[in-house]
């Protein structure tokens, strides 16, 4: 492998030293990209991928075929156990970071509190996280992407967070909802049964089973809470799948493809040579299509949430009779719920990453 370290005063080049996957390459570094291009034995059999094709090409490199990234996508889609320690350990440290976040949570915190809470437990810069960390308290749990993190207001009723980990370019994708004492009974309530929800969900995952069934079984264990919450009417999950009353409250997809992108590649291929699966008639827009199979790894993140944007429409619409409006008002005021956890398929069904370093 030869390294690019241009003689720079500007920036100081990080040591690859001491790094696990150094001992498989013979690493040699050069000071001008001239040199690392000689450096390269380039064969019939060599194609170049990166951010300079047309140089690539003057010094005889074809670029990638179209057959090469799917192939590369395909295999990276099943992790090896080294790919496994270090998302495990990526789910660890996320773990300890989400414990000391529910405590600055719990002691009054502001968002921009609980940030540092989460940084400080894991010593790192937030640019070393896998992604921003959404960081909601109350309403604001109701934004699935919620960016800020403001310093005020303090003593909140709930707490969302959705934040990871890195650990050698692998990422863990974690999300907890955590409450206080002043959070509602009612609210309080369903989040306890989205808990158990969570993981009969996180139960039901194995080999072979599409991510769009998987969605399919969420939404109707989420019909089930709503009803059961009297927050929708309706007689039945499936009375509520018809009517597209679920998707009011579980605007998202239930998890996704994880790895060194924490929104992983190939969730839409079905095989090595890149072909794309149909999409689910149910599910169109789902990430992935394909069936999981051992050593993929996903993540189960059901929600349920109080939108006004989506709740207005259905003020207005020909269902309107099928909501309690009175109910979903008042859980309104707590924003939302979604718990996530990291999962690796297995032959003989799942291993929940996240649950091992993370027990709430």
């Amino acid at each position: 492998m030869i390294v690019y370290f241009p003689d720079d005063f500007w920036h100081e080049h990080q040591s690859v030293d001491g790094e696990p996957w150094t001992e498989c390459f013979e690493l040699r570094t050069v000071a001008e990209k001239e040199k690392a291009w000689e450096e390269l034995s380039v064969s019939g059999t060599t194609v170049y991928h990166g951010p300079e094709p047309e140089f690539a090409k003057e010094k005889g490199l074809e670029g990638a075929t179209d057959q090469l990234m799917p192939r590369l996508n395909w295999l990276r889609s099943f992790k090896t156990d080294y790919e496994i320690a270090c998302l495990s350990e990526a789910n660890r440290l996320g773990g300890v970071a989400h414990a000391a976040a529910n405590q600055s949570f719990l002691q009054g915190g502001s968002e921009l509190d609980i940030l540092y809470a989460y940084l400080q437990a894991i010593r790192v810069r937030e640019q070393d996280l896998p992604y921003n960390p959404i960081i909601c308290l109350d309403e604001k749990a109701a934004f699935l992407h919620y960016e800020a993190k403001r310093p005020t207001p303090r003593d909140g009723k709930v707490l969302l967070i959705d934040a990871g980990a890195s650990v050698d370019g692998y990422g863990s994708d974690i999300t907890r909802t955590f409450v206080s004492e002043r959070a509602g009974s009612e609210f309080r309530s369903l989040l306890k049964d989205a808990e158990l929800m969570q993981q009969e969900l996180v139960a039901a995952v194995k080999a072979d089973m599409t991510v769009a069934d998987l969605h399919y079984l969420s939404d109707m264990k989420i019909a089930e809470l709503l009803i059961k919450h009297r927050v929708l009417t309706v007689s039945s999950p499936e009375e509520a799948f018809e009517k597209k009353l679920t998707a009011t409250f579980y605007p998202h997809g239930v998890g996704h493809m994880l790895g060194i992108f924490v929104h992983d590649v190939a969730g839409r291929q079905v095989n090595a040579k890149g072909d794309l699966g149909e999409p689910d008639a149910r599910y169109p827009k789902l990430r992935s299509v394909r069936k999981l199979a051992a050593g993929n790894v996903l993540t189960v993140e059901p929600g349920i949430y109080f939108i006004e944007t989506l709740l207005e429409k259905q003020r207005q619409g020909e269902h309107a009779s099928c909501f309690q409006w009175g109910v979903i008002d008042e859980l309104k005021k707590h924003g939302g719920i979604r718990i996530e956890d990291n999962i690796l398929v297995t032959e003989n069904g799942y291993r929940n990453l996240t649950r091992e370093h993370l027990s709430f």
